[in-house]
């Protein structure tokens, strides 16, 4: 007992001991300092890549801007509202926006009588309706080229007798990327009319730069400057149609150098630290998070990163049914000066996201004080636009509701199935063959032929096709693009299934055909002036797509010279090497074969073939004969050989029309034997030959 109780006596002494040293080193080691009280707190709201699933991202906005509509009501002063880009999608709902009954949703909601529907503007017209401030540039923003990208975009004034006409006036907020170089673009450099220049420099307002494209711009909140910032990936050239754009930050390989794109952004950010900035949010479209990490941990003076591309789903507690969270929100990230709160959402409207960011003294964010029981990622219905007990923005339901009205009647209008892309992009069919050129071509050709059995040879303008029929895919966190077929549309059509939406939105100047004739001379002189405009970079217009014919083009030879056919502009060019119609060689090295005044009818369009009285010229300048010379049949008017046959096959467009022939054509690619020619590349092109990339075989063919 007695050596029992010595040992517990010494226990307890040598706890006692422990505790009084441990209460002395506890006393010498100062607690951590409190967190420091928000000077200012802001709320941003903010989602990105509505690129994915047309039916869930119309589907699902409404119960979005219903949410945004309730947080900003809670913080009325304080709140900002954000997209971290692609906000538009080739597809459906794209193309259906430029439905005429588009019209009139716009110009009610927008107060402008003049405006005039166009495809993507519904999207433009739902981030407006919302309040976005700013969004960065995505990849999908770009998919249709720049040209597209400004039309949907950019403010359409124009000249007209007593002053000017809004065909649109453009996004009310910026679209942001420092990183990229829009200068050298023709698209986004052009004049146009009486519209504002579409780049404004760095360190506007964003709504004074609203509309329009540029690298940072600022804005109050409460008093309160804030510095937006926006950065695409160096991999867009890899993944979408950036034109004349050039992006810093990647290698000669387009590939991301994070050094070389940190310390390009790092300059945008001096630059608004050195005005006086000390709020700064990046918009960052990466494609992946793990890119807006790093950037997270490079860049000095960022405080919010808004994260896009990726679709990675940060998230603590309000996600959709099924769905995972993969990381926090925010993410929390040590930069060198200060830290961040990096933040993404999953895309096609599905979440909301919703930072109440507290502020100090200095401009930094305080992440002690972040509650995420209110910033999170609000998951959004598909099924309730009331959903959370909210009322969605009326102006967001009457866009979607026009949308689904259209999608519904037309996209489920099919007239044939095409088992690849059908190449109809800008930079494409201005510049070469594409199989959407030949098979628009061929449908004009077969449609002509109706009426005149003798019709040899189809020739139409490359700018008179707007738009591709399929699906780009670039899936979340890649930089790999797939061309597919036109996506399915579940519920309305099957994949690869061509409909009356995506022939109006391909063709939708829908040019009445008229057959002609012209001579050996003169079919010489039409391909001349068609391709007198290629050179490295551009995109003409009258770039020609062909069907009956081929040629071979040499672009370092001399260009035709524009001029009226029958003036001294004939015979000028000499780049057209060799021409076939049939067997019949026309042209061989570059001169005329047999006799020059034999007669081929041409099928063309009556924009190309109708001569102004002024210049003598046709559409996009072509050289084609007077009136009084062309043997003329509008097809319009004119009487098919087998009427009884030709009313039977009668489609959605007016006849004579090009969405007519289109429409008629396709009949014959069914399912069991779908419209099966693939788009290749220059150097395998066989009806354009450019000798640029490939050797001349039209004789031989």
């Amino acid at each position: 007992m007695y050596e029992s109780h010595k040992k517990i006596l010494a226990g307890g002494v040598l706890s006692l001991l422990a505790l009084m040293t441990a209460c002395s080193s506890d006393n010498d080691t100062p607690p951590p300092a409190p967190a420091p009280e928000a000077a200012f707190t802001l709320q941003m709201l903010h989602f990105a890549d509505a690129d994915g699933d047309d039916n869930v991202a119309l589907n699902s906005i409404a119960n979005l801007s219903g949410l945004l509509d309730s947080f900003r009501s809670a913080m009325p002063n304080n709140t900002l509202v954000l997209s971290s880009g692609d906000n538009l999608i080739p597809g459906p709902r794209l193309s259906a926006s430029e439905d005429s009954s588009l019209q009139n949703v716009f110009r009610t909601q927008r107060g402008i009588s003049t405006l005039r529907a166009s495809i993507g503007r519904a999207d433009i017209a739902f981030l407006d309706a919302m309040g976005v401030q700013a969004s960065a540039l995505g990849n999908h923003d770009l998919d249709l080229g720049t040209s597209e990208f400004r039309t949907i975009f950019g403010a359409d004034i124009r000249n007209v007798t007593g002053g000017t006409e809004t065909r649109w006036d453009g996004g009310r907020f910026p679209y942001l990327s420092f990183n990229a170089n829009f200068a050298n673009d023709p698209n986004f450099t052009a004049t146009l009319n009486a519209s504002p220049t579409f780049i404004v420099p760095n360190g506007q307002t964003a709504t004074a730069a609203a509309g329009r494209v540029t690298g940072w711009v600022s804005t109050t909140v409460n008093g309160e400057t804030i510095g937006l910032i926006g950065a695409s990936s160096p991999t867009f050239p890899q993944i979408t149609s950036t034109g004349g754009i050039t992006f810093a930050g990647g290698d000669s390989s387009n590939n991301v150098v994070i050094n070389n794109l940190i310390s390009s952004i790092q300059t945008g950010v001096d630059e608004m630290t050195a005005a006086g900035i000390n709020k700064i949010i990046l918009l960052a479209h990466m494609q992946q998070i793990s890119v807006e990490e790093q950037l997270a941990a490079g860049l000095r003076d960022v405080d919010i990163i808004v994260a896009g591309g990726s679709n990675t789903r940060l998230g603590n507690s309000r996600l959709r049914p099924g769905e995972a969270s993969q990381g926090e929100y925010p993410r929390i990230i040590q930069s060198p000066t200060n830290p961040v709160a990096l933040v993404n959402v999953d895309g096609d409207y599905k979440y909301l996201g919703r930072l109440v960011a507290p502020f100090d003294a200095q401009g930094r964010i305080i992440p002690q004080r972040i509650d995420r029981t209110v910033s999170d990622a609000y998951a959004t219905s598909e099924t309730d636009d009331n959903a959370g007990g909210v009322t969605p923005i009326p102006a967001v339901v009457a866009i979607r509701d026009a949308l689904q009205s259209v999608i519904v009647a037309k996209d489920g209008n099919v007239f044939g199935e095409s088992a690849v892309y059908l190449e109809g992009r800008r930079t494409a069919v201005r510049s070469e063959e594409t199989n959407l050129g030949n098979l628009s071509s061929d449908a004009n050709l077969n449609y002509a032929r109706l009426f005149d059995t003798t019709t040899a040879i189809s020739l139409k303008n490359g700018g008179g096709i707007r738009s591709d029929i399929g699906f780009i895919e670039t899936l979340p966190g890649s930089t790999t693009t797939t061309f597919k077929p036109i996506a399915a549309n579940p519920g309305i059509r099957e994949e690869g299934e061509v409909s009356q939406l995506a022939i109006e939105n391909s063709l939708r100047f829908n040019n009445g055909l008229v057959v002609i004739d012209v001579s050996a001379t003169r079919l010489k002189e039409l391909l001349e002036h068609g391709v007198s405009g290629v050179a490295p970079g551009a995109t003409p217009g009258a770039f020609p797509q062909i069907g009956g014919v081929s040629f071979s083009f040499d672009a370092t030879r001399t260009a035709r010279t524009v001029g009226a056919a029958g003036t001294a502009a004939d015979g000028t060019g000499s780049r057209i090497r060799t021409v076939k119609v049939g067997n019949d060689i026309v042209v061989q090295n570059g001169a005329i074969q047999g006799d020059p005044n034999r007669i081929f009818r041409l099928v063309t369009l009556n924009f190309l073939a109708n001569i102004s009285g002024t210049t003598n010229l046709g559409g996009d300048s072509y050289p084609f004969p007077l009136l009084v010379n062309q043997n003329r049949l509008s097809l319009d008017t004119a009487n098919p050989i087998d009427p009884t046959t030709f009313t039977a096959g009668n489609t959605f467009a007016a006849k004579g029309s090009e969405q007519d022939a289109f429409a008629r054509f396709l009949r014959q690619f069914t399912n069991a034997s779908p419209f099966n020619t693939a788009e290749t590349p220059a150097a395998n092109d066989l009806r354009i030959q450019n000798l640029a990339v490939r050797t001349d075989t039209v004789s031989a063919q």
